[in-house]
């Protein structure tokens, strides 16, 4: 079990590197093709549809074959995508990488916490999947970072393939990870009531993200005017309070309920995202920027912890594939509306709209707590008896 724990978290470091360079570098490959916005576009939309797609389906296979072995494919997966697309230089063959990387992703979201989690013991699930998203999205911002200096010295393809090369050398080192799955029977059956509750929140939630996350960069350079050099140090810092949000899970629950946790960050989420309205500097955009981040990190994985107290261990992995199902969906949604809105000079409209879907999450994830959720889950806990 040791030897398996030191290898997850040592794969986890060449995997989210990998990630955070190609994030950070692949829309300026794609550009520098000339293939055009539209295709661009149209790449970024099918990456999101097969995760979409792959995540609903993936998760109960992998209740049912095994979620090890999906987390070893799925990495296996991100690494061949990201490699296809740095070695070919053709639309079609972009099409299938972008396709195969978004499925990967899609087996990774969907098994990832379940592995670790049969891995880990001793940890109150909330605090776990807290720091694990920590980890990796402060190894994201310092691939993103590490982009920022490799592309100017070696070339967007040499940077790409050179992600791509590190990124593969996960799913060798996740070969040696062994985990004790627990298994279902039969994927025949709808799933369980609670599971499509978790859907529709993880839709709503993925609404209000949709909105602003995808766009803030470029409206930190057209209403700003800041400089790609800024924009990419504010991404980069954005990924970073990412992990600052997840890290604050542990105290926040150790001080309060998880109830009032979750309440506290909707309204602050809110809050944040309104006072977009007022931000007439670049300073005041950026600083909410990354205080909205923040607050947006603190929700999931404490909404994580709850419902894998409320399923059964075979249904895990069903459970992240359909959180990350819904999530997709509402992310489509969410920036297609957002787009729009942009489009038309609404910005105003769209901060007010997200402000809303974030309360609305909100309400509906209490609601189900409220009727589904065990009666202990919304007790304090007293996290100091665990692991450390």
């Amino acid at each position: 079990m040791r030897t398996a724990i030191i290898c997850y978290f040592a794969s986890e470091l060449f995997l989210s590197w990998g990630i955070g360079v190609v994030q950070y570098a692949q829309p300026f490959y794609y550009a520098s093709m000339h293939i055009g916005d539209q295709n661009i576009g149209y790449l970024f939309a099918v990456n999101g549809i097969f995760g979409g797609l792959g995540a609903f389906v993936a998760g109960p296979v992998a209740d049912r074959v095994g979620a090890t072995r999906l987390f070893k494919l799925g990495t296996l997966l991100i690494g061949v995508g990201a490699a296809a697309t740095a070695f070919f230089y053709s639309l079609p063959l972009w099409f299938l990488a972008t396709a195969v990387s978004g499925i990967g992703g899609a087996m990774l979201a969907s098994t990832e916490n379940v592995v670790l989690n049969l891995l880990v013991t001793g940890f109150e699930k909330s605090h776990l999947i807290s720091r694990f998203t920590a980890f990796y999205m402060v190894i994201i911002g310092i691939g993103a970072m590490s982009a920022g200096w490799l592309v100017p010295k070696f070339g967007l393809q040499s940077t790409m393939i050179i992600a791509a090369v590190v990124t593969l050398i996960a799913p060798i080192i996740r070969a040696f990870v062994r985990a004790s799955d627990t298994r279902r029977e039969s994927l025949r059956g709808l799933p369980m009531k609670l599971l499509t509750q978790m859907a529709v929140y993880a839709v709503l939630f993925g609404v209000a993200g949709g909105l602003f996350n995808p766009f803030a960069t470029l409206l930190l350079s057209e209403r700003h005017h800041a400089s790609t050099a800024v924009t990419s140090i504010v991404y980069a810092i954005g990924l970073f309070m990412v992990a600052v949000g997840s890290y604050l899970v542990r105290p926040l629950l150790r001080k309060m309920r998880h109830g009032s946790t979750l309440v506290m960050s909707y309204l602050l989420s809110a809050a944040f995202t309104v006072a977009f309205v007022a931000a007439t500097t670049t300073a005041a955009f950026v600083g909410l920027y990354f205080l909205l981040t923040i607050a947006t990190a603190i929700p999931q994985p404490i909404v994580d912890g709850l419902f894998l107290d409320a399923v059964s261990p075979t249904e895990f992995s069903q459970m992240f594939g359909t959180r990350v199902f819904g999530t997709r969906v509402g992310n489509a949604i969410g920036s297609s509306v957002g787009g729009g809105l942009l489009k038309g000079n609404h910005f105003d409209w769209v901060m007010l709209l997200s402000a809303a879907m974030f309360l609305i999450a909100g309400l509906y994830l209490g609601m189900i707590r409220r009727r589904r959720t065990r009666p202990q889950s919304d007790q304090p806990v007293d996290l100091s008896k665990t692991r450390p």
